[in-house]
């Protein structure tokens, strides 16, 4: 019976089977939803305000610095932001920013315009 076999005759071991690495693979992409689920639930690394905060707008000044309006409210906090902590500079009511502070950015109006463009096609 061995002499059927070809693998056999030449000193070849037998190619483990399959099925279990597909098995296996299959229970990895299974847990990936619940782990992104689980990451949303616990809101690990969520875009989620905290607490009511938004950032507004920003300025960089410098490489570690920079003056953030955050909204918590009715009023807007303008901070200022370097490596040896946080400051307030001010407040403002929500009534005195711009509207263009308000608005997104240029850069996330583009973004978004075009993964709506790549969602569509």
């Amino acid at each position: 019976m061995a002499a059927l076999d070809p693998s056999a005759a030449a000193g070849v071991p037998p190619a483990p089977p399959l099925m279990p690495t597909i098995v296996g693979l299959l229970v990895v992409l299974a847990l990936v939803p619940l782990a992104v689920w689980l990451l949303r639930r616990l809101r690990v690394g969520g875009a989620a305000p905290a607490g009511g905060l938004r950032v507004v707008a920003q300025l960089a000044l410098g490489p570690r610095e920079r003056v953030v309006v955050v909204e918590a409210g009715d009023r807007c906090l303008v901070l200022g932001v370097s490596g040896a902590g946080i400051q307030r500079l001010g407040t403002l009511s929500r009534d005195a920013l711009p509207p263009a502070a308000t608005t997104p950015l240029p850069f996330v109006a583009l973004l978004r315009s075009r993964l709506a463009n790549h969602a569509r096609d």
